[in-house]
């Protein structure tokens, strides 16, 4: 599978600039993603064209967009796995440009310490995750060793990280449950599972590949692409949504966002206090990341931040708060290649798209 282009002037998105409203509006669409543009309007007091209008400035810049994925669930045979990975200095630009490419992939971090790599990706089983670490990764000159963290269980994920431009009475607008039932809205980013459980057939693989792409195509447009009629259509995106098989994700590129420094803990518990902990950290601002992991370390907490200082005050906080937390590992983001399918530039603004795919077998893939 190629990655589908984004048409993107390089001038225009390094000028490109976000205010308060281009905020507000991508803090509503993390809670709706594909609510339609007279209920983004009017939560946001604006037209609908000029919802629509910012929405596509935003998107065409690489600014924020909106995806569709699938993961499975821990307590499925499928799983997702924190790969790190040491290489060669001559080479870590290019192997983190291939691996960009393998729709496995869903996210790429050049790391400050402990491997030069971390690669997050998804599988649906044990074997495929042996599959690709030797036949994909062990044959990629300049990759000298690779160790492989798989989730146990998610307190927190990406996908319910926010903004916080809304007022109370905007965020309760866009929850409303009329609105979060009506059926082209499946999938509104809060999802009440956390896991893959609805088997994907083949027509539905194709369907999650296209809204990988642009989370945010309607059903006309759908339909259209992939010759279903609207109702059946309808059907099978309602029960995607319906049993998390598929889920919705605004994005945002994190410098816009204000929060520049990206930073992971890995982090030790006792493993009998992972699930009274666990939830307690995912309910803090800064964690966009907290899942449980087999390895040296069980449990890996991803943050954004404005600055390293506000790092290492995040760290002091847990350890007053946590005091049987212990910190193993601090790594910091030098640079994000790749996040939920996107292809990121060095300013973290998406230029191209390589929707996630964890159905496909992973070992006939090109090696130099």
């Amino acid at each position: 599978m190629t990655g589908a282009d984004v048409t993107v002037d390089d001038a225009t998105v390094a000028d490109m600039t976000v205010d308060e409203l281009d905020l507000a509006l991508v803090n509503a669409m993390q809670l709706r993603p594909r609510a339609p543009w007279s209920l983004l309007g009017q939560t946001l007091g604006i037209s609908p064209v000029t919802a629509a209008r910012r929405w596509r400035r935003l998107s065409e810049a690489g600014i924020a967009w909106v995806t569709a994925y699938g993961l499975p669930h821990p307590e499925d045979r499928g799983c997702v796995a924190y790969m790190d990975l040491d290489c060669a200095p001559d080479r870590l630009r290019q192997i983190a440009d291939e691996l960009a490419e393998d729709p496995h992939v869903m996210s790429i971090e050049h790391v400050s310490q402990g491997c030069d790599l971390v690669v997050s990706a998804a599988f649906t089983d044990l074997a495929m995750v042996s599959r690709y670490t030797a036949e994909r990764l062990g044959r990629l000159p300049g990759v000298t060793a690779v160790h492989v963290h798989l989730a146990t269980r998610f307190y927190a994920e990406g996908i319910r990280w926010r903004l916080d431009s809304l007022d109370p009475a905007q965020r309760e607008e866009l929850h409303d449950d009329h609105h979060a039932g009506n059926a082209g809205n499946a999938g509104n980013g809060t999802p009440s599972g956390v896991g893959l459980r609805a088997e994907v057939r083949e027509e539905d693989r194709q369907l999650l590949i296209r809204l990988g792409v642009d989370g945010r195509l309607d059903q006309a447009e759908l339909a259209a692409a992939t010759g279903l009629s609207p109702t059946t259509l309808r059907r099978r995106l309602n029960r995607l949504a319906a049993s998390d098989a598929i889920r919705f994700r605004c994005e945002i590129a994190a410098r816009d966002a204000g929060r520049p420094v990206l930073a992971t803990f890995r982090a030790d518990l006792p493993p009998d206090r992972l699930d009274e902990v666990g939830p307690q950290l995912a309910r803090l601002p800064e964690i966009r990341l907290c899942v449980a992991v087999t390895g040296r370390h069980n449990l890996i907490l991803s943050v954004w931040q404005r600055s390293l200082a506000d790092v290492q005050r995040l760290e002091a906080t847990l350890a007053r708060r946590f005091p049987d937390l212990r910190v193993a590992e601090r790594r910091v983001s030098l640079r994000t290649v790749k996040r939920m399918g996107r292809i990121l530039d060095a300013d973290g603004r998406a230029v191209r798209a390589v929707p996630m795919d964890i159905w496909r077998d992973p070992t006939p893939v090109s090696v130099p």
